[in-house]
């Protein structure tokens, strides 16, 4: 069993060649990191059926459990499914992450401090929307200290790495025609973290280029206007990576015939990986009423538009 971040198009190969030694492989990626060790992760596995149907009971034991008590694993279909499954997982978290590192950027650049962000992002909790791992990890992140009671984010370098599958579902979502300008977006963004001298150089080359917190008397509370406008702007956001990350789940399933039964996948994102949050519930639900939803974001229009004009605004402002 192959649990690795494996480029789904080399799992058949490997099948091929350990089925040649009489040896059946199942390749599965899996999400959850440290807490998903002690308390269970989402698995998601793809190859040939029989091979699941063995290892099956011991997999969704181990698996968490989302709050209707459903292990978060479910088998994708042949062949590379479960690796293309968390490739995408990947991409989706590739762009979340990103958007919440923007979120934070235009909250400095609004004269927010660390613990008034924290603060922001505590109150977006309030209504259960955005609720989600990730938002509480960024809240951990602008709250945390060093010992002598400065933020832990001024010393963290402002370098960030891949492990390569960001890169092969953008590459994937080009080659198969779907726009995911999210997911793409996010991976150029981790490549620019990386050329850090070049960064220096051109901070030097405009010294008169506006940059830090506005000197302007601004409301710093979570009522703000620039926090509510910030808040449907970041639900858009959100919304349009995760259908474009389905999108290309859709279209990838088409091209390859991985018979991908996409409401039972988006399922498994609901605990025990870095995705889960509450956005994930009546994202399978829409599926699940819908199977043959052209976009995600048809289910989402009521936040779509109210997140379009704040969107404007908060870009108009930075």
């Amino acid at each position: 069993i192959d649990t690795g971040n494996a480029n789904f198009k080399d799992q058949d190969k490997r099948a091929a060649q350990l089925e040649s030694q009489g040896l059946r492989f199942l390749g599965m990626g899996i999400s959850g990191g440290e807490e998903g060790a002690r308390k269970g992760p989402a698995f998601f596995p793809g190859g040939t059926p029989s091979v699941w149907e063995e290892v099956r009971p011991i997999v969704e034991a181990a698996a968490a459990k989302a709050e209707d008590g459903r292990p978060c694993v479910t088998f994708n279909g042949k062949g590379g499914a479960g690796s293309c499954v968390k490739m995408y997982h990947n991409a989706g978290e590739y762009a979340v992450l990103q958007i919440w590192g923007e979120a934070y950027t235009a909250l400095l650049a609004f004269g927010f401090d660390n613990d008034q962000i924290a603060d922001v992002f505590e109150s977006w909790k309030a209504d259960g929307f955005l609720k989600s791992y990730m938002l509480d990890i960024s809240i951990a992140a602008c709250r945390a200290r060093e010992a002598a009671g400065n933020y832990l984010s001024e010393k963290v370098k402002d370098r960030i790495g891949s492990k390569g599958t960001g890169l092969w579902s953008a590459q994937e979502a080009l080659e198969v025609g779907v726009p995911a300008p999210s997911l793409s977006m996010a991976v150029i963004s981790r490549q620019m973290t990386m050329c850090k001298e070049e960064r220096i150089a051109n901070c030097k080359a405009f010294p008169n280029f506006p940059r830090g917190p506005s000197a302007e008397a601004r409301d710093k509370s979570p009522n703000s206007p620039d926090a509510k406008q910030l808040y449907h702007a970041v639900s858009l956001c959100i919304i349009a990576s995760y259908a474009q990350m389905f999108q290309c789940l859709r279209e990838l399933d088409k091209v390859y015939g991985f018979g991908l039964n996409l409401p039972a996948t988006i399922a498994t994102f609901r605990a025990g990986c870095i995705l889960q949050g509450y956005l994930l519930g009546p994202m399978t639900k829409a599926f699940e009423e819908n199977p043959s939803l052209p976009n995600l974001m048809d289910a989402f229009t009521k936040e779509i538009v109210a997140g379009l004009d704040d969107c404007r605004q908060i870009l108009a402002k930075l």
